[in-house]
Formats: C-alpha cells, structure tokens, sequence
C-alpha cells in the first residue's frame, strides 16, 4: 500500500504540474490557421473543450466501478442467507438524477476555465497558479450567501490571509520586470489578473452549486469529474461553439473563435498534436491520483502537495529560463520575486488556517465545533476535481457523497443540520 501511495504521490505532482505547463505551452505554439498565416494556438474556448475531453476519460473508471459494484450486489442476494460479507458493504448503484445534475456545475465550470485560460495568455504559470486560491475567498462568499453558513473567527482569518496573499502575488506579477522573453504590458497583466479572479468567482459558485444539488445524493467523486467532463463537451459543441463562431472577434473570419480553424491549425502542425494529446493524459491521470492520494494518505497530505505542485510549476520556469534564457517558456527570478515567494507562503498558511490545520494558539471560541468536518482546500484546485478522504467506519448515511473509496469533500461548510429535539418523545415513553 505504501508503495502504491508514493506511486500515486509522485503522479500528482507531476501530472499536476504538467497540466498547467501543456496548457501554457500550447498557447505558446504556433501554427498555420485558414488564411496560411502563422498565428499562436491562443483558443481559450477550445483548451476548455480539451480540459473537458480529460474529464469525461474518468468516466471509464466509474462505469468499471459501477459495473463490478453492481457484480457484487447481484452476488450477494444470492448468497445464502448468513453468510453475506457485512464487512464489506458495497455502494448502491448511483442514482440515474444524479448524471443530469452535474450539468449546472459543468456550466460554471466551463465559464470559470476559459476566463482563467484568457488569464494565462498574459501572465506567468506561477502567477497564474497561485491566483488560482482566490477560489477559497468565493466559496467562502457562496457559502455564508446562499447557504447561510456561520464561519467561525479563524476561518476568516484564513480568508484575509489569502485576500493579502492575492495582493502580495499580483503586486509582484505587476511590479517586477518581465518574466518571460515576450514582454506583457502591465495594463494586460491586469486584465489577465482580473479574468483569472472572474474564473475563481464562477468556479468557487460551481463548489456550492454541486454541493447544494447533491447533498443527500449518493455520487462516487470520479462521476461528478466524469460527468462534468461529458456534459462539458456536449455543452461546448451544442451551445458554446456555435455562439463564439458567430460572435465578432479577431479570429479567421472575424470571429470569437473558428472552430475550423482551431481544428486546422491542430492538423497542421504536430508539436501542437503532441502537447494536446501530453495535457488529455495529463488530466485524466491526475484526477485519477489525486483521488487516490486522498484515500491512501489524507486530505492534509493531498493539500500539502497540491501547494508543493505550484513550487514544481515555478521551478520548471525558473530552470528554463536559468539554462535557456532565450527561450520563451521560461520565467526569471528577479528582484520582486522575494515579493511573490511571501505571497504564495502567506497563501499556503491561509489555506492551512482555513481548515484549521493551523489554530495559531487561539482559542476554542475561534474554532469550529468540534463535530463539523474541516474540509481542506488545495490553492490550486484543478478545474472539475473532486476530493475524497478516507470514508468513516460508520454506516453510510443517506446525507454522506460516497464513493466505492471515500466520501467526497467539498471546500465550503454546509449549514448544520437542526437538532431533533427528543425530550418530549423519551418522556412519553417512559409514561
């Protein structure tokens, strides 16, 4: 098991990493559109639709899954009577509702990727990586909004921590001189910013959406990614391609964004082949490990190395840039770098102070009851990912998102269910 959890480990990193490098990457490449021309690959629209094609691969696992489950089930029934395994429950089939609720998340989470993406064309993969724990600062909004919840005092402190963070980091992306051999001017680093924040507002609504739909509803975590993954792609050519294929833009035709072209340019150049089919195997794999990190380890360990991929991220720019200067998928240490080191730090311990891994000494009146679970979130949350831990040696209860692994954990509290008042009842039968 031990071996199998370094195996898993080493996974999420790389492949967590990798995704945000492919999609920088190819971004970055070039190729020949319609009209002959030599243009970059930058489709935001058409990276969501790969990010989407990642997802819908997990689905394979799950019907696998769902498949064996209901083997064992049909097993089961026609054991003989007492001889039934009950120390090993198997999950119910997932409900039929459930693959058409994930529709809504998919949405948001379609709308929040392509503004992150139209972030990345201006700004660096560690930048962009570490703007991406604004998530937790809009589920947080979402969560105490709509689903009326009381956060205790050292979950706000989490929050304000993050907030400077954000300010550290885009003080620093701003301030400091260019990162990247293609110089960007300020005033795009800014809008850059700005979209990549408008990402995490639909994304960190995507959180509550799905929690808020499902609650109660018994959904394995790899159908949720697989299924946001399979509804993305439906929503993508059914709604999205045809609308930004008709809006007027800058792309051939004067268009948003030509899906023909995008195709085009694909076929026509195959390092731009390559490093597409790099990032759908990257998706794919890393959702698969990071749910399986989880279950193997912890949700603290999965937090721990999702802050430790954005570490590998800037490392590999900063490697490029140390060994290849001239290249431009490189990032230089510079004199504000110190600045944005400090932000990504005050980050992590925001998040840690958020799931009240770190209490600072405070006191039990800061904290949350002790019977709410802390859920932790990663400051890079991937897009579409969902997050299991270990599932509890209780029965299931109907309230609880099971998967055949662990219980599926979102980055929001919920509000606490009422308490049943039973003194009335136990006296009535004591009469």
């Amino acid at each position: 098991m031990e071996s199998s959890a370094g195996v898993f480990v080493v996974c999420l990193l790389v492949f967590g990493a990798l995704n945000t490098l492919a999609t920088k990457l190819t971004f970055q490449l070039q190729a020949v559109n319609l009209n002959g021309v030599m243009e970059p690959f930058q489709k935001p629209w058409f990276g969501v639709y790969r990010m989407f094609q990642g997802m819908a691969f997990v689905m394979v696992f799950h019907l696998f899954n769902e498949a064996r489950n209901a083997a064992k089930r049909r097993k089961m029934q026609d054991a003989k009577p007492g001889l039934e395994d009950l120390n090993a429950p198997v999950p119910a089939a997932t409900p039929l509702k459930a693959y058409f609720m994930v529709a809504l998340p998919a949405a948001l989470d379609l709308l929040g990727t392509v503004c992150t993406y139209v972030g990345l064309f201006y700004n660096s993969p560690s930048v962009w990586q570490m703007f991406r724990g604004a998530m937790i600062i809009f589920a947080t909004f979402f969560s105490v909004v709509f689903l009326k919840r009381k956060m205790s005092k050292l979950k706000w402190l989490g929050v304000l921590m993050c907030c400077f963070a954000i300010v550290l980091v885009g003080m620093a992306n701003v301030l400091s001189e260019s990162t990247q051999v293609q110089k960007v001017d300020p005033s795009l680093k800014f809008y850059g910013m700005g979209m990549i924040l408008l990402g995490m507002f639909f994304q960190g609504g995507q959180i509550v959406v799905e929690e808020f739909f499902m609650k109660g509803i018994s959904v394995p975590p790899m159908c949720i990614v697989g299924m946001e993954g399979v509804w993305g792609c439906i929503i993508m050519f059914v709604v999205v391609f045809p609308i930004v294929g008709r809006l007027p833009g800058d792309d051939v035709g004067g268009v948003q964004e030509n899906l023909d072209n995008d195709f085009h340019m694909l076929n026509s150049s195959e390092t731009l082949q390559k490093v597409v089919g790099i990032y759908l195997i990257s998706v794919f794999t890393y959702n698969i490990s990071g749910m399986m990190v989880t279950y193997a380890l912890s949700a603290v360990h999965r937090t721990m190395l999702e802050a430790s991929r954005t570490v590998v991220v800037w490392a590999v720019g900063l490697f490029i840039h140390s060994y290849y200067p001239s290249s431009s998928y490189g990032e230089a240490w510079n004199s504000w770098s110190p600045l944005q080191l400090v932000g990504f730090a005050l980050l992590v311990l925001g998040q840690a102070t958020y799931s009240e891994l770190l209490t600072w000494g405070t006191s039990a009146s800061w904290r949350s009851a002790p019977s709410l679970a802390v859920p932790l979130l990663s400051p890079a949350r991937e897009p579409g990912e969902a997050v299991m831990s270990p599932a509890p040696a209780s029965p299931w209860t109907p309230s609880s998102m099971h998967s055949p692994k662990g219980v599926m954990d979102l980055p929001v509290d919920l509000p606490e269910e009422p308490a049943v008042d039973l003194t009335g009842l136990e006296e009535d039968g004591k009469a």
